[in-house]
């Protein structure tokens, strides 16, 4: 059984970044239609410079904060990258992606599977949806890895236990250790009826 997950994601560690988000839709037809109400939104907010990309490899739409540049635009010589890079404490990159799940080839289990979001890199983390137990395991190796296991601070550890709770008892897991930055987010299990869609 297909479903599809859309992130709504700050890019990269700008202010807000720990707010991404994940929906999931039992067709793509509604996943895309739930992004485009969105930039129509975005299209009509003076705040919006910039919208480009496309649904698989991630529509990006540049926010400005500052009021002088409301209505702005990238100036024709300078790249999108470069103007963001310069106005950096004011600007914003929102990403909108379209994931596909494909959990046909699980079998039944009372145990949840994750997405996995790499908030950094703006992409799915991990090609495939791991189990609780091993999301946690992962995590936990990646955060060790990542911080040495003779620096890891009383901080790190407190992030980790967090994490760990909200695998267990919540929807939505957040990590942020350093430069290892990463969602989790629980995929629902399918309804009855669910099962007999098509896409």
């Amino acid at each position: 059984m297909k479903q599809y997950a859309v992130i709504h994601a700050v890019a990269g560690l700008f202010e807000g970044y720990s707010d991404t988000t994940c929906e999931f839709f039992p067709k793509r037809g509604f996943a895309e239609k739930h992004i485009n109400q969105i930039l129509s939104d975005y299209a009509n907010d003076d705040m919006c410079v910039d919208v480009s990309g496309g649904f698989d490899d991630g529509i990006y739409a540049t926010m400005t904060r500052d009021y002088e540049d409301y209505a702005a635009c990238v100036p024709s010589d300078m790249s999108h990258d470069d103007w963001v890079a310069e106005n950096g404490d004011d600007v914003s990159v929102e990403v909108f992606r379209i994931i596909e799940v494909d959990m046909s080839n699980r079998s039944d289990s009372t145990e949840s599977c994750w997405l996995t979001w790499d908030q950094q890199d703006t992409t799915q983390a991990w090609d495939y949806f791991p189990l609780c137990m091993s999301l946690v395991a992962r995590v936990s190796s990646d955060v060790m890895d990542n911080t040495g296991k003779y620096t890891c601070h009383e901080t790190n550890m407190y992030q980790l236990t967090e994490f760990i709770s909200s695998v267990y008892y919540r929807n939505h897991a957040f990590i942020d250790v350093d430069d290892y930055v990463m969602h989790a987010f629980r995929i629902p299990k399918p309804k009855n009826n669910d099962e007999e869609t098509t896409d």
